[in-house]
């Protein structure tokens, strides 16, 4: 970016939702802008009430704009007197209004893919006249093939100073965090059965529904989580819950829509890339959910050998200093 003799300023586009999404989203503006980018974020939707008081204060802090569901005339004048040299859009609902904005301002843009089944014909165009595309994992990559000449792979990245291990202190804590719809609600009610079982044990559960569950201390949906995984011991959820979990020095446990089961060092060596989905393993039931809780409680050496293993995994592979620093040399191959 020095080349250019100027700091390059970097239009970010993401429609809210609740999501790991708009969460990275935030973390890598955040980044960018400790990294020497001007990064400018704009929101589209219809956020709730709920929403803009849980993310108000993130937003001020990184001076986010919210428009209306792709509003053009509010995102031409919210960037107005702001030379934007790159666009990058972060969902496919922002893919169109990044592309005409980029046309009219003669400028190129970048998209990420954060799921599967984007490529479809309404976004093709998108996608071709897009100067670079980030997929967060090679199965999203997979589906792109005919693009792979301006594909890269870069995960969601965790913010490591944000998510840091406390002090760990008995009963064992455990933290089911997930944002639930109703492909997980089974994997939800079997957890929230297996941990009924136990004794000597705190639950947290930070979701957007109750738990049917006697012991759990219901905490809603929250973004304050990393006070939380500082001291809880095991984590379940899936994707980004299931990283900043582990950078916390928790072991984990993956449950979406099947259950995966404990996370452990052999399963991870077996992966081309971590695999934290919660879609590729069984059909969730409480006795098997039971069976490693109890194997987690009653081995201490066990359950640190993992909280040890899952913050190394996430330095390693998933720091967000890191993957922020690739995505800005992508941006450099732009104007090189």
């Amino acid at each position: 970016m020095e080349e250019r003799g100027e700091a390059v300023n970097v239009l970010h586009l993401n429609r809210f939702f609740y999501s790991g999404q708009t969460t990275h989203v935030f973390s890598l503006v955040c980044e960018q802008k400790k990294q020497g980018i001007n990064a400018f974020l704009i929101m589209d939707g219809y956020p709730s009430n709920q929403a803009m008081a849980m993310y108000k204060g993130t937003m001020n802090e990184l001076g986010a704009a919210i428009i209306k569901p792709g509003d053009s005339t509010a995102l031409v004048r919210h960037i107005e007197g702001k030379q934007i040299h790159l666009i990058h859009a972060h969902s496919s609902l922002t893919y169109p209004v990044a592309n005409s904005l980029a046309e009219k301002l003669r400028i190129p843009y970048v998209v990420t893919c954060h799921g599967l089944g984007l490529n479809k014909q309404e976004y093709r165009p998108f996608f071709r006249n897009a100067r670079f595309i980030i997929c967060i994992s090679p199965r999203v990559a997979d589906t792109m093939r005919e693009y792979a000449h301006k594909v890269y792979i870069i995960p969601n990245g965790v913010d490591l100073n944000e998510f840091k291990p406390g002090v760990k202190e008995k009963p064992v804590k455990i933290a089911f965090i997930a944002r639930m719809d109703h492909t997980k609600q089974k994997g939800y009610n079997q957890f929230c059965k297996a941990v009924d079982l136990l004794e000597d044990v705190e639950f947290y559960v930070a979701a957007n529904k109750n738990p049917n569950s006697q012991t759990a201390e219901y905490l809603g949906w929250t973004n304050e989580i990393a006070p939380l995984l500082s001291q809880t011991d095991i984590v379940a959820g899936t994707g980004r819950a299931i990283l900043e979990g582990m950078a916390a020095g928790n072991a984990a446990m993956i449950l979406g829509r099947t259950y995966q089961g404990i996370l452990t060092p052999e399963k991870a060596a077996k992966q081309r890339f971590l695999d934290v989905s919660g879609l590729s393993g069984s059909d969730p039931c409480y006795r098997d959910i039971f069976f490693d809780l109890t194997k987690l409680l009653q081995n201490t050496n066990y359950i640190r050998q993992l909280q040890k293993f899952g913050r190394e995994l996430v330095k390693r592979e998933f720091d967000n200093e890191a993957h922020t620093a690739r995505i800005i040399e992508i941006y450099n191959k732009i104007f090189d």
